[in-house]
């Protein structure tokens, strides 16, 4: 999963390098009535911002590939009514099914009451409160705002869910009748936030739900708990953070340029006093993320993952030298295509190492080959065609000396050639030393012979020199070439 998230970033970010932004806000803010165009044109001018966004979507993407696939939610149980089993015990009240009435209980049942009248609701709907709010942090986390409210309406909760779209930015859209404009999102959103601010500093009420509400107000100590540690929940809680703080400056800002902007004065300082959020470079925000990982260490897949939201490839080239020694074959191979797919994006500042990864592939391809065949030689011969020429021939004279079944020779022959790779050259690499391991374990054939313990072994390595002229027999205009080897070989 982190290699195909890894994939899906990289992705994403080429992509948004593609197209042409507004380099400046000058050219695309005109008067307007909605708070959203205006937001809008800040996205597509500021590319940092962009970036946040663009991150803040993948976690949120792969986050809610992760639950599809895994399906750890807690279910919630549908329901009209919120807290049905408290509505339950005071409607019996004092009658004969409930001699032993729970004077902790509170008396009414409005969404209030339990702070109001600081008592408790029944057991069994406080863990149905605690799946709902947990659920409805998990559908926020996968970028599922709708199916969160939806959630909450399922519950009998309809409240709660209204509470959370107090969020939304101000915006007008046409209606149905021509003319007439529809109203969406929140004209006291700054004001709906410094109530919201209430419920995420509240220690006493549902962590989930503190972190839900904050993540929307922009409040980010309240939601780190729930994070646990976790380096993609406790990066895309910063990242929401920092970008509400930046829209919401933004807007602040312009306040002019919106004439419908209903913020009293009087609140907007009241809220600047209670909720005042530092703003962070990305590298910051790595920072804050690695200081709250309670002792954990970032993947390595996250480590490449981080470097290329902060463009620094270089370092993913120098940090592979180390991670190529520990010979983890899978992330191995996915080190080589991410420098096939960076040469491509023409981002490759340190050509050499990124050879020495390929070169390190396919060694892992050839090692892990079946004594004596090979099923797709294609793939080689192409991984091979990735390093420089010298390195070709003798990692693909390695290949030629592992294919000892004639009927695969052909294969690897036609797929180092169609590769572009210099098959002639490799072959005579081969055979030179399958001689050469001749000379330099036995020295004298002819000694050896007389050597009866070691006869088959013998055997064994002059049957191998004797078929690798075979690769020469397979390929144009190496005949004399053949001949020349045959009698060096004899000699």
């Amino acid at each position: 999963a982190e290699e195909g998230n890894t994939w899906k970033l990289l992705h994403a970010l080429y992509a948004d390098s593609l197209v042409d932004h507004p380099k400046s806000l000058d050219n695309i803010i005109v008067p307007t009535l909605s708070q959203q165009s205006l937001v809008n044109a800040y996205y597509e001018s500021d590319s940092e911002l962009r970036l946040l966004h663009l991150i803040v979507d993948w976690l949120e993407a792969t986050a809610a590939y992760q639950e599809s696939a895994t399906q750890t939610s807690a279910p919630v149980i549908g329901n009209d009514i919120h807290w049905g089993n408290t509505l339950h015990e005071l409607l019996i009240g004092n009658s004969l099914f409930n001699k032993e009435k729970n004077k902790a209980i509170i008396t009414c049942i409005d969404p209030d009451a339990p702070r109001r009248q600081n008592k408790i609701i029944h057991s069994d709907d406080k863990k149905d409160d605690n799946d709902l709010c947990k659920r409805v942090f998990t559908e926020v986390r996968c970028g599922k705002f709708n199916d969160a409210v939806s959630v909450c309406i399922s519950a009998g909760q309809a409240w709660r869910g209204a509470a959370l779209q107090g969020w939304k930015i101000l915006d007008y859209k046409p209606g149905q009748m021509e003319g007439t404009l529809e109203v969406y999102g929140n004209a006291s959103r700054d004001l709906w936030k410094w109530c919201a601010l209430g419920i995420a500093n509240n220690v006493s009420e549902n962590v989930h739900y503190r972190a839900t509400v904050g993540i929307f107000c922009g409040h980010l100590q309240s939601a780190i708990p729930a994070c646990q540690g976790n380096w993609e929940d406790l990066l895309w809680a910063h990242l929401r953070v920092q970008i509400e703080e930046r829209v919401d400056r933004f807007l602040h800002e312009h306040h002019s340029t919106v004439e419908a902007n209903t913020t009293d004065p009087e609140v907007l300082e009241l809220l600047q006093s209670e909720l005042q959020t530092e703003e962070l470079s990305l590298q910051q925000v790595f920072s804050a993320v690695k200081s709250l990982m309670n002792g954990k260490k970032e993947s390595k897949y996250q480590t490449c993952q981080r470097y290329l939201m902060l463009g620094q490839i270089r370092n993913i080239m120098q940090d592979s030298l180390e991670w190529i020694e520990n010979n983890e074959d899978k992330f191995i191979r996915f080190l080589a295509h991410l420098i096939l797919v960076l040469r491509l994006m023409g981002k490759d500042p340190q050509h050499d190492i990124g050879d020495t990864i390929l070169e390190k592939y396919v060694t892992q391809l050839i090692d892990g080959l079946n004594e004596g065949s090979c099923e797709c030689p294609e793939l080689i011969a192409y991984y091979t065609s990735t390093v420089p020429s010298d390195r070709q021939i003798v990692l693909y004279a390695e290949l030629m000396d592992r294919i000892q079944k004639s009927e695969h020779r052909e294969e690897v022959v036609n797929a180092g050639t169609k590769a572009g790779v210099d098959v002639a050259a490799s072959a005579r690499v081969a055979i030179k030393k399958a001689i050469t391991n001749i000379q330099q374990g036995y020295g004298n054939i002819d000694v050896t012979f007389t050597q009866t313990s070691n006869l088959e072994k013998d055997k064994t390595l002059i049957n191998k020199v004797i078929s690798s002229l075979e690769w020469l027999s397979l390929i144009p205009n190496q005949v004399d070439e053949a001949l020349w080897l045959g009698n060096a070989m004899i000699r």
